[in-house]
């Protein structure tokens, strides 16, 4: 089965990040994303790993 995609508004909804900042980091290829006509669409997984990868850390190497 096919995972389900976001829309930017849900998007939005569940990072809690401005839509604006989630478009310019989709236009400047840095947020995984599909690319539907002129619609964007997201798969949460790759969102997460996205989070993860850009996660940072304490400087005692804690998560902050």
């Amino acid at each position: 089965m096919l995972e389900p995609f976001l829309d930017i508004r849900e998007l939005e909804k569940i990072t809690k990040l401005p839509r604006s900042w989630l478009y310019s980091q989709a236009a400047k290829g840095y947020l995984p994303h599909y690319k539907c006509g002129k619609y964007l669409r997201f798969k949460i997984s790759e969102i997460e790993e996205w989070l993860a990868k850009h996660r940072r850390k304490d400087r005692n190497g804690y998560d902050s």
